[in-house]
């Protein structure tokens, strides 16, 4: 009967225990998920400045970008504006930071969070198997 009462506190403990740690985490560990979404933020920069180079070489020979590519771009330039705008949001606190707002930290926290999961998504995106661009069809200009 003690095997019964202790696998049944222990499934429950389970199932409570993990999601309340989880919505903890984003009150106490403000600072890392806002530090987690800067560092996300500069990686997916540079993916995309080292893309940018790709495109306008593309560009410059001639060819036309893959409609793929320009919604990647897109995409990232979406959830960078989102995302700093997010970190902008950091700043606005009671007294310059000397009285956090706790909700206000923890709703910041649970978004810079959620914002740093949709940039590594869009970072495993960013391979195009058929390259950036493609030769564009000559004109048939009489």
């Amino acid at each position: 009967m003690t095997d019964i009462v202790i696998t049944v506190a222990a499934k429950v403990s389970e199932y409570l225990v993990a999601p309340i740690g989880h919505q903890l985490s984003y009150l106490f560990c403000y600072r890392s998920h806002m530090d987690e979404l800067d560092k996300k933020i500069q990686e997916l920069g540079r993916v995309r400045g080292d893309l940018q180079i790709t495109i306008d070489a593309a560009i410059r020979s001639g060819d036309e970008i893959r409609p793929i590519v320009q919604d990647w771009l897109t995409r990232v330039d979406g959830i960078t504006g989102q995302a700093e705008e997010l970190m902008k949001d950091e700043n606005k606190s009671c007294l310059n930071g000397w009285c956090p707002n706790l909700k206000s930290h923890y709703l910041l926290s649970r978004e810079a969070d959620e914002k740093a999961h949709v940039i590594v998504q869009i970072q495993k995106d960013h391979n195009f198997p058929n390259g950036v661009s493609y030769r564009a069809p000559p004109s048939n200009k009489q």
